[in-house]
């Protein structure tokens, strides 16, 4: 008994690993607001791999969007701290404060 229920499980995480998987590819390739017909069809494609997802473990499916919104946040919050660095970097190039600001955020790359 106890084997079928492992089988069981193991079955449902590797397929929870497949979907999360095959979701994570399809936003690399999705370009929001766009009205072509290929972002189209990744947009339906996304949307019925976060339904079997969701289908198959709900918990799953609620941390998945968890992760996601969290890339998001830092992503944007990477692309602020380059744009004012690539901006203070255009108006004041030979300052010690740009230096300094952008050797410590190279350091956070090391």
């Amino acid at each position: 008994m106890d084997e079928i229920v492992d089988r069981e499980m193991f079955r449902k995480l590797l397929e929870i690993q497949y979907l999360k998987g095959r979701l994570d590819e399809l936003w690399k390739g999705y370009v929001p607001y766009s009205m072509g017909h290929d972002n189209r069809v990744v947009d339906s494609r996304i949307s019925k791999y976060e339904n079997k997802l969701k289908k198959t473990d709900e918990l799953s499916f609620h941390l998945y969007q968890v992760e996601r919104e969290n890339q998001l946040y830092s992503k944007h919050r990477s692309k602020t701290i380059i744009k004012e660095l690539l901006e203070l970097a255009i108006e004041k190039p030979y300052e010690k404060e740009t230096k300094e600001r952008i050797e410590k955020q190279l350091q956070r790359y090391v």
